[in-house]
């Protein structure tokens, strides 16, 4: 499936419209790294609408106090190596979001 999908980049835009109006009136509470929201996109860019939409509201299913939360990246594609040092950028508008690695997991990051 292609990322550039319509319905692939409407639903980034509306993660990305509430990554930036409304996360930052909230306080930090998500438990995950990377976030949900980010979580979401990277799966979205990286699997299309169907596994990708699939693998986010899996996602949003663990937020609760019944899970621990911890470093939880998109799963790999099978036979191809870890290459996401960043996002994709579904816009091309040259702006990426860095992922944190597990070692770096728990220390203060900015909310933008």
């Amino acid at each position: 499936m292609s990322v550039r999908s319509a319905p692939v980049r409407a639903l980034v835009f509306l993660i990305q419209l509430y990554r930036h109006t409304i996360s930052p009136l909230r306080l930090p509470t998500c438990r995950f790294t990377p976030t949900c929201s980010q979580y979401a996109v990277d799966a979205l860019s990286e699997y299309g609408l169907l596994r990708g939409g699939w693998l986010a509201l899996v996602r949003l299913g663990k937020c609760g106090p019944w899970h621990n939360g911890g470093w939880d990246p998109i799963p790999e594609r099978d036979g191809q190596p870890d290459n996401h040092s960043e996002a994709a950028d579904p816009y091309g508008e040259g702006v990426t979001e860095h992922r944190v690695s597990p070692d770096h997991q728990g220390k203060s990051q900015p909310r933008v």
